[in-house]
């Protein structure tokens, strides 16, 4: 199961974070943030803790010459900058929105003190890092052991089922990618050369048209079967 495909925390962030005393813990209102918004930095004091209540937003990581390397994406219901916190470091990524997202934003004393005294907020917590650990050791066997071709299909069902949760997926459907060709083909780890050549062979089989930066899906609903990749 890849990333995309990961359960979410279940019924209990939907049901603690949409209730009207949620501000009791400390959590501020829900903010919404363009596309394209830098939420954390790098190096940065650890300061805060946000709840992605919708939207996708890439982690990336930059050494000392400057070289960004993108660590992963997430998506809704995932709470960002808590392993920081947890540790009292500095922040290990940026966190960039893709898309528009609305995040719920508490500060590290607020989070460390709700972390003490709410036995299940804490349990659902480390359900969610526990996957983290688990996707992180899966992608290592993908990498290895998966396709390019496979690895495509599925990182391209990420941005639908993510992008497109509330809209009926549809044939002819367009997307626009949130990532630069470049970006794509780094987080499933070939070269941008390469990746054009898969996208030329989606085309080719009739699974995808390409616009520029925005993709037509002959078929949406068959794309369900990627998840599984």
């Amino acid at each position: 199961m890849s990333e995309e495909n990961q359960p979410r925390a279940d019924a209990f962030f939907d049901s603690f974070f949409s209730e009207s005393t949620c501000s009791v813990y400390g959590w501020g209102p829900v903010q919404i943030y363009p596309a394209h918004t830098e939420v954390l930095k790098q190096d940065t004091p650890s300061t805060a803790v946000y709840f992605l209540h919708q939207g996708l937003v890439k982690l990336t990581w930059i050494d000392q010459a400057g070289r960004e390397v993108i660590a992963g994406l997430r998506s809704q219901q995932w709470i960002i900058g808590a392993p920081s916190v947890l540790l009292d470091k500095p922040y290990s990524f940026t966190i960039t929105t893709l898309i528009q997202c609305a995040l719920r934003c508490i500060s590290a004393k607020h989070f460390l003190h709700l972390v003490k005294t709410h036995a299940e907020f804490s349990l659902h917590l480390m359900r969610m890092l526990s996957q983290e650990i688990f996707n992180h050791a899966k992608k290592s066997v993908m990498l290895g052991c998966l396709p390019a071709i496979d690895r495509l299909k599925s990182l391209l069902y990420k941005f639908i089922s993510d992008m497109y949760q509330q809209t009926e997926l549809q044939k002819n459907m367009k997307i626009a990618l949130p990532l630069t060709h470049k970006e794509l083909a780094q987080i499933i780890a070939i070269t941008p050369e390469h990746l054009s050549r898969l996208l030329k062979e989606l085309e080719n089989q009739g699974i995808i048209k390409r616009e520029k930066d925005i993709l037509m899906l002959s078929d949406p609903v068959n794309l369900r079967q990627w998840a599984n990749t």
